[in-house]
């Protein structure tokens, strides 16, 4: 365990267990959890679906925690179990993790373990802070629900999935502006969901802390690239917009890259890819990769990177970890959101399927075009580093705690 440089007792509560570091949301979440751990006493309450996280993720969260608890949550996947849960509050979402073993566990443990902040990492955590209001409370945003929900359904034809998120999607926006005013600070991924969120709690403080990278392992360790041009996409696809993502870029930009530049690969690194990604490594030269245990190889042997997303909110890693290990991007503006970013100087940004294939072709076929892009980018992304980032996090942290402990008095 890390050295405790204050008395500060925290209570903390994921959605998941922030460790293997194997998507988007586990690596945001831990390293805030690392900036919290390196000052004070940080107790974790956490959630797992059908079985109990690996032993050596476990280890590692214990570390940097004085205690990490589990609890099981069940859900009923039926049309059946959907439509009566929908029909009663809270959304969805919520209520998946509305465990009563984890209520009344807290409970016990707010009588003994005197915690003086409480934060959700996540809205769908938000009940945990409530069941005591005697104490100062956080929440994360890594984005915004409702808006989320809004933008699946929008990407769905009719039927039910797409009636069942809009009608999450409303009750969710119902359940931000109940419960966000009540917190003393909120922390979001860019300024975009910051000002969103704002709509739901106009005076909450918010403080923006956009995605990074860990600069110490995100390197280039060579520089080698294949004979044949790789294109790299990296996401966890079991996450809507990364599977839109993907599925608009071999419907409407891949044919068009394959047709300029005939010897071209593209590389989909992403744990729990559905079937309707797993069957595009038909197509040639396209292999889908799936979970792997470290992506930095990857990004080694890429030519370029590619983000056509067209929805999420929120930073992304994928481009911030890219410029890190000198493999230049092309984007949409969605995707590259959040991030202090300039065409042309360091990204190449595009939103239609012309653009977007031009951008990529001339990477490919421009070795001093991709040279610049890659050195402009490793130079931005000093500015990203987690460690960095961070810091004022952990000040917000004492900050929200020391002027509760002055308005109780």
């Amino acid at each position: 365990m890390q050295e405790i440089r204050d008395d500060m007792k925290i209570a903390l509560f994921t959605p998941y267990l922030p460790y293997p570091l194997d998507s988007g949301g586990k690596i945001r979440s831990w390293h805030l959890l690392r900036a919290l751990a390196k000052r004070f006493e940080v107790a974790l309450y956490t959630f797992y679906d059908c079985e109990p996280p690996p032993a050596s993720a476990v280890k590692a969260v214990e570390e940097s925690c004085v205690s990490v608890t589990f609890f099981s949550r069940a859900r009923d996947w039926s049309k059946r179990g959907l439509i009566k849960s929908i029909l009663t509050p809270p959304p969805l979402l919520v209520k998946y993790f509305l465990v009563p073993a984890a209520m009344e566990q807290f409970h016990r443990d707010l009588e003994s373990r005197h915690y003086d902040l409480i934060i959700a990492d996540e809205l769908c955590m938000a009940p945990y802070p409530e069941i005591s209001p005697d104490l100062p409370r956080i929440i994360i945003r890594q984005k915004v629900d409702s808006v989320h929900y809004r933008e699946a359904a929008k990407s769905r034809p009719w039927g039910f999935e797409k009636a069942l998120e809009l009608i999450e999607a409303y009750r969710l926006a119902r359940y931000e502006r109940d419960k966000m005013p009540p917190f003393q600070a909120c922390v979001a991924c860019s300024e975009e969901d910051a000002s969103l969120i704002r709509d739901s709690a106009p005076h909450l403080p918010c403080l923006v802390i956009p995605n990074g990278v860990d600069l110490t392992s995100f390197r280039p360790a060579s520089q080698s690239k294949p004979a044949a041009p790789v294109l790299l996409f990296v996401g966890s696809m079991n996450y809507l917009p990364n599977i839109d993502a993907v599925e608009f870029f071999f419907s409407t930009i891949y044919e068009k890259i394959r047709r300029a530049v005939p010897a071209v690969k593209v590389q989909i690194v992403g744990h729990s890819p559905p079937d309707s990604i797993i069957n595009l490594s038909q197509l040639d030269g396209v292999t889908v990769i799936g979970s792997v245990p470290d992506v930095r190889p990857y990004y080694d042997q890429a030519a370029v990177t590619i983000v056509p997303l067209r929805m999420g909110g929120g930073t992304r890693l994928k481009i911030v970890e890219s410029m890190a290990m000198k493999v230049p991007v092309v984007s949409t503006a969605v995707g590259a959101q959040g991030l202090d970013i300039q065409h042309g100087r360091d990204i190449l940004l595009a939103d239609n399927a012309e653009s977007f294939a031009a951008n990529v072709i001339s990477l490919l076929s421009d070795a001093g075009l991709r040279s610049r892009l890659a050195c402009a980018g490793e130079l931005l992304v000093r500015r990203y580093d987690w460690d960095t980032l961070t810091e004022p996090y952990a000040a917000l942290v004492q900050e929200v705690a020391r002027n509760w402990k002055k308005y109780k008095r």
